[in-house]
């Protein structure tokens, strides 16, 4: 008996000492998750221009305009830095300037159009709808469709000749892609066509090639260019009037410059062009114009495309059998994920950049917020951390929006903030 009581309070012991253990180890997990969860910005309609302000750094960035904007309204819009440093002049919402990468998203809206419109069908192989092949012949029996163009996943690898010969006198630009993709595919202009080790629909691999040949063959289904079909189609239906493909057709007076930074805390004036692939690069907008087109889509507006349409173009696409995911999932040129700049939880957009150019397109399908960032300076080591703290304050603003807004109610402020708390949890595994 003596034996006995001496195990059960040994195993009385033992069941408290864990039990604390658990308790110990699930109250630092709470406190982990809501420290890396919280709100570090805290952005209101109050402050946030003196707190997007004091995240600009004038030696690291010239000029940039944000946006925040719901389906209904633009919450917030304005400019900072400046546009043109030389002669002082302001970068405003009226600034005009490339948006790099981001141009590829009006190639989803564009190909569901032309799939409206009776011109194509996204499942469909790209052969059907070209003057000539495109094969990966190491699989020579697996068809690219365009779907696969539109995710990234057509099996068309990097080549660095055509990187290098990208960059053009924006006078060189043609509007029609014809001579390009024929002196790529055909004519061996730029040595034989590259592809990876991988089957179509296989693998994650970011394509400029593969978004121009997509823009291609809405040319050529529709027989028009590429640039008078988003006209025709997107910009035009919404008004965007100060949005083209082409320096020539922009407003000059508004025209950005474009600046790289340097170790020694200096940005220096850079001048950039268009590429020959102009649908992967070449939009030149301002954030008023490019929030209506982002709205546009998050609010699904009819006068682009149906909402069949919008579900194809923005749902996930890729599968758990796709390799080198490096994003989250994505939709027909439209990326989800956790969008690399500070914001944990995930988001649908793109983000665009070169050398002299930054930009970030992403909005909550969720809670119907958009968030915007357009900038004349390239994003590097040097400026990165002010880039995420922009963008933070960005969102921020939205969360302050949906959660302190007296109009919600109490259950919807709830809603809200069990969505947004889900959501960056859920970012960090």
């Amino acid at each position: 008996m003596v034996i006995k009581r001496k195990i059960n309070r040994k195993i009385k012991k033992y069941t408290k000492n864990t039990f604390l253990t658990l308790i110990i180890l699930c109250i630092g997990f709470i406190v982990f998750i809501l420290n890396e969860t919280k709100d570090e910005v805290n952005a209101t309609m109050n402050n946030i221009d003196g707190k997007l302000q004091a995240f600009y750094n004038k030696k690291k960035m010239a000029g940039f305009a944000v946006s925040v904007f719901n389906t209904d309204s633009v919450i917030y819009s304005n400019g900072f830095g400046y546009a043109d440093i030389k002669n002082n002049i302001p970068y405003t919402t009226n600034t005009i300037q490339y948006i790099a990468s981001i141009s590829k998203t009006t190639i989803g809206v564009s190909l569901l159009k032309a799939q409206e419109l009776g011109l194509l069908n996204i499942d469909d192989p790209i052969n059907k709808y070209l003057p000539f092949e495109v094969v990966n012949p190491k699989f020579p029996n697996h068809p690219i469709t365009i779907k696969h163009l539109a995710t990234h996943t057509s099996s068309m690898d990097y080549n660095e000749k055509v990187v290098e010969s990208l960059y053009i006198n924006e006078l060189e630009k043609d509007k029609s892609l014809d001579r390009f993709i024929k002196n790529y595919f055909v004519n061996g202009n730029y040595g034989m066509v590259s592809f990876t080790n991988h089957k179509p629909g296989e693998n994650w691999n970011y394509s400029n090639i593969g978004a121009g040949l997509a823009a291609y063959i809405i040319e050529y289904t529709s027989e028009m260019s590429f640039s008078d079909f988003t006209h025709k189609y997107i910009f035009d239906p919404l008004h965007m009037e100060n949005t083209n493909w082409f320096e020539k057709e922009s407003d000059s007076s508004n025209l950005s410059k474009y600046y790289v930074p340097k170790k020694n805390s200096t940005i220096v004036e850079f001048k950039t062009s268009g590429v020959q692939l102009y649908p992967a690069r070449d939009i030149m907008t301002n954030i008023k114009d490019l929030t209506t087109y982002c709205r546009a889509i998050l609010s699904k507006d009819h006068k682009i495309l149906s909402n069949h349409s919008y579900e194809i173009m923005l749902n996930p696409t890729l599968n758990s059998s796709v390799t080198n995911q490096e994003v989250d999932n994505s939709g027909l040129f439209w990326m989800i994920d956790r969008n690399q700049y500070g914001i944990t939880y995930q988001l649908t957009g793109l983000n665009g950049g070169d050398n002299c150019i930054n930009t970030m397109m992403w909005f909550d399908p969720v809670n119907k917020l958009g968030y915007i960032f357009i900038g004349n300076t390239g994003s590097s080591k040097l400026n990165k951390v002010n880039h995420i703290w922009i963008y933070r304050t960005l969102v921020s603003l939205g969360d302050d929006i949906l959660i302190n807004n007296p109009k919600n109610t109490f259950s919807e402020k709830a809603k809200y903030k069990w969505h947004n708390l889900y959501n960056r949890v859920r970012g960090l595994f």
